[in-house]
């Protein structure tokens, strides 16, 4: 929370500023500097809701479910593979979008990146086995 309302005074204020230099604060009132608040409003609501998202789904459920779906006997060997895929691709995104916003510009990279959101969406809801009060014999039949 404390990164979300610095972007958004960051997106608001009207003038240079930075928290090391005291002499050049300038003091954030509380009326809307310009039309483009709302637009500020709405980034870092967006954020705030993509943060929070990741962290119910998208960010622990691949490690959780990597140790309840794989078999003893490959367990270890199969989740060391699955880490590094998940940092590899990680890796990837972090250097190639920049290069992606060119190519597609921003409206395109983050319709792509709701593409594969919804893919992923669709593949866990097709593939992913249920795995809720089922013993880890059961998961590997």
């Amino acid at each position: 929370s404390m990164s979300a309302f610095g972007a958004y005074f960051k997106l608001t204020e009207s003038g240079p500023s930075n928290s090391s230099h005291v002499g050049l604060l300038v003091p954030i009132s509380a009326e809307p500097v310009d039309v483009h608040v709302g637009l500020a409003w709405m980034a870092v609501g967006s954020m705030c809701l993509f943060i929070a998202g990741f962290a119910v789904g998208w960010g622990p459920i691949p490690w959780l479910l990597m140790s309840e779906i794989f078999p003893l006997h490959v367990k270890g060997v199969a989740t060391g593979v699955c880490v590094l895929t998940n940092w590899f691709m990680a890796f990837l995104v972090t250097k190639e979008f920049s290069s992606i916003m060119e190519i597609l510009r921003p409206y395109g990279a983050f319709w792509l990146t709701a593409a594969f959101c919804i893919l992923s969406v669709l593949f866990t809801l097709t593939f992913v086995p249920e795995t809720k009060g089922r013993t880890l014999e059961q998961v590997t039949a």
